[in-house]
């Protein structure tokens, strides 16, 4: 009997503790957690990091709104992630440690998240979006195939009252038109009030919203004969102006005095003209002699120059009076046909055309028209009826003719105001059916587009250069600036 009472009770105990053990197990697989899942997650690397990635938990992917750097190398990244408490982290059966473990992103990654009870899963993709075009890659269309008079050989580009205008006009006659346009790209030609400055080569600046023409070539009587095949070119004395590039206003001997040989010529024309700090600037350029705007070639010259190259700036500080300055630094060798632009509070000037008849290379600034500091020699091949604009905070040529008489199609830009110049990258370059050119008329507008009006494409003969009127548009703008 009391063998029987121990085995019963030896049952019993044993009972109990199975008992006691089946709910302990049955308590601990309770507390595992089935919830997992990943919080955040980004890269450590030095420009990832700077990246917001997003984590959608609804479709389990994810990815970054803002892409990756062109060319970004994504073939060794490491990421770092937050996960529900409990979870872990596989790619491909490879634990993943958050801040350490690099893989390569090169295609869609999947992350594999297991929670605590090491059953439930949850799988993510991450995508990585890198740029595909070039930010600093620029696309080049033709806006317009013909916006201007073609007849016309002469062109003057001006902006005012929020809209773009074009003078054209005729070498050997005074024909004008006038076009404008408010976007650069269609234009219109317009009817011209009050007293009209009807001639050619424009020298237009615009300063406190009034555009002021500071010199152009009219058509004198000099026999009184009434006669235009007898009529000559000259460089008029008076001063032209409008608010709203429609009506004009003539001031008259603003810009010389003086009649007969003993006229005194002030304005400028084949020159750089800039507006800095309120005050107008006429840098070089020339005047008439005998009623002829182009010398003999000097010793070592290419082409004939414009003859009386000036050796002073024509300054106004309020748009009534004009004076010239004192001559200004004697070394820098007097021009005509310079490229120009303004930067950080300088004026500069970039090639042009010495009055032997020789393209010049060098890039000279100045801050007040008459002391100038040469930037550079030789940094460029030398040119001259050049385009320079001021354009992503470089600096943009285009065009102009070399020492051969040829137009060079290839854009320079210069990134450290004039000193150095290097080629524009091939996604920058203009397309095959862009025609070579000299003076074209170069803007950037407020869109940040890059917009080339015009000019002329030039031919090296026996007689001298011969000129053939452009008059398309064309419109670029760096990728970044979408």
């Amino acid at each position: 009997m009391k063998t029987t009472t121990y085995f019963k009770q030896v049952l019993l105990f044993v009972g109990i503790i199975g008992t006691l053990v089946t709910t302990s197990c049955s308590d601990d697989g309770e507390s595992l957690s089935d919830l997992t899942g990943i919080l955040s997650f980004g890269f450590t690397d030095e420009i990832a990091k700077d990246f917001i990635f997003e984590v959608d938990n609804s479709n389990f992917v994810i990815k970054n709104n803002d892409s990756l750097p062109y060319q970004f190398d994504v073939s060794q990244l490491t990421a770092q992630f937050t996960t529900i408490e409990g979870s872990t982290v596989t790619v491909n059966g490879i634990p993943q440690i958050s801040g350490q473990t690099t893989n390569d992103f090169s295609s869609p990654v999947t992350y594999v998240v297991t929670a605590e009870d090491g059953k439930t899963t949850k799988t993510y993709t991450v995508d990585l979006a890198v740029a595909q075009l070039n930010p600093e890659g620029l696309k080049w269309n033709q806006a317009s195939p013909n916006a201007f008079d073609a007849s016309y050989d002469s062109q003057a580009y001006f902006t005012i009252a929020n809209k773009h205008f074009m003078i054209v006009g005729k070498t050997k006659t005074s024909d004008v038109k006038l076009y404008s346009s408010t976007d650069g790209k269609t234009w219109t030609e317009e009817t011209i009030t009050g007293d009209f400055p009807a001639g050619t080569n424009h020298n237009i600046v615009v300063r406190d919203n009034v555009a002021y023409v500071v010199g152009f070539i009219e058509m004198s009587d000099p026999y009184g004969l009434g006669i235009p095949e007898y009529y000559q070119q000259d460089l008029s004395i008076d001063l032209y102006s409008t608010t709203d590039g429609l009506t004009w206003t003539k001031t008259e001997g603003a810009l010389g005095s003086g009649e007969g040989w003993g006229k005194v010529f002030y304005g400028r024309v084949n020159t750089p003209s800039f507006n800095l700090d309120n005050t107008i600037y006429a840098v070089g350029g020339n005047t008439p002699v005998f009623q002829n705007f182009n010398g003999g070639k000097g010793e070592g010259g290419v082409f004939y120059p414009p003859a009386n190259v000036k050796n002073n700036t024509l300054i106004s500080t309020d748009g009534v009076t004009f004076t010239e300055s004192e001559d200004y630094t004697a070394e820098m060798p007097r021009r005509t046909h310079a490229a120009s632009f303004i930067k950080d509070g300088k004026m500069y000037i970039v090639g042009g055309l010495t009055r032997p008849g020789i393209p010049l290379s060098d890039v000279w600034s100045s801050t007040d028209g008459v002391t100038w500091t040469q930037v550079s020699d030789g940094a460029f091949p030398a040119r001259f009826k050049a385009s320079t604009i001021v354009y992503d905070d470089k600096i943009w040529m285009f065009g102009g003719i070399l020492i051969d008489g040829t137009n060079p199609k290839d854009i320079l830009v210069s990134s450290d105001n004039g000193v150095t110049w290097e080629t524009a990258a091939e996604d920058q370059a203009l397309p095959d059916n862009f025609k070579a050119r000299c003076n074209a008329k170069v803007v950037v507008d407020n869109d940040g587009n890059l917009i080339i009006m015009g000019g002329e494409s030039s031919v090296l003969g026996d007689e001298g250069l011969e000129y053939t009127t452009l008059t398309d548009i064309w419109i670029g703008k760096l990728n970044k600036l979408n």
